[in-house]
């Protein structure tokens, strides 16, 4: 298993390029191939019931045009970066939902790579909350600025014996076998012979696959269980969580789960995260 087919979110915010190199290095690492996309996002125009929608037709011209620029711009520096790193790539932009179009387009990824949760989406690139119970691919997720690669350092699994876990695991074995050393941790309201021989089995698994791993179960501490995930993932100087994505529909909302969220929204550190 690799990650052939990569897919970016590029968008013409500051913290696009670091995103759009990272990507880069990954496809050099897998031999595979990138795929940039950015999603223009047309704001519904406000409807004056007095007025008659008399401005409706010039509101959606000017959407329009805001949404195509801002697409524009994210081509021409996307092209700039990859005409300087001679990978092989291709670029998609489109006009509508960022989610919705980063969801769909995922179905030909291994793997999709988005930043950080923004407190502008989806104006402004996809809302990750929303691509990953959807689009049924790994997830990585690049903070704004970033600690370490995800390739080539240590990396940290955080552990619960629940599907998403598995399939996150799963999912991320390219970039655990280039990993320099892998912890599986899991935080534990007890630690007994149950949970240990759980870990172990996971840890032999990963032996099967060529990975060398280590287990640590940990007891609850005075701060969150992602905040504990996130302090030991520092502690080891790690490149990558490893986790499964816990969340369910609201509504039109995607909620997260607290450990999920937490990660999201705090980790200096990539995430690999699978729903």
């Amino acid at each position: 298993m690799t990650y052939a087919s990569l897919l970016v979110a590029v968008d013409d915010s500051p913290v696009s390029d670091g995103r759009l190199e990272l990507a880069c290095d990954l496809t050099l690492a897998f031999g595979g191939h990138l795929t940039g996309l950015c999603a223009g996002y047309m704001a519904p125009p406000l409807y004056d019931p007095l007025a008659g929608g008399a401005m409706l037709g010039e509101l959606l011209a000017y959407y329009r045009d805001a949404a195509e620029a801002e697409v524009e711009r994210a081509r021409v520096r996307f092209s700039e970066i990859i005409d300087a790193r001679a990978i092989a790539a291709d670029w998609q932009g489109e006009i509508g939902h960022p989610a919705t179009v980063f969801s769909a387009a995922a179905r030909g990824a291994d793997l999709v790579v988005l930043g950080a949760r923004k407190a502008r989406a989806p104006s402004v690139g996809p809302d990750v909350a929303d691509v990953l119970m959807a689009c049924g691919r790994p997830v990585l997720i690049v903070p704004p600025t970033r600690l370490r690669s995800p390739v080539g350092e240590p990396a940290l699994i955080a552990w619960n014996d629940r599907r998403e876990a598995r399939v996150a695991v799963a999912s991320a074995l390219p970039l655990l076998r280039q990993a320099s050393g892998v912890t599986v941790y899991a935080v534990g309201s007890t630690i007994d012979d149950s949970s240990t021989a759980e870990l172990a089995d996971v840890v032999t698994w990963l032996g099967r696959h060529g990975i060398a791993a280590e287990a640590v179960v940990a007891p609850p501490g005075d701060a969150s269980t992602g905040r504990q995930i996130l302090d030991e993932a520092l502690t080891r100087k790690a490149g990558v969580i490893v986790a499964g994505g816990y969340g369910h529909a609201r509504l039109r909302q995607w909620a997260l789960g607290g450990v999920t969220r937490d990660l999201i929204n705090d980790s200096p550190i990539c995430l690999c995260l699978a729903h």
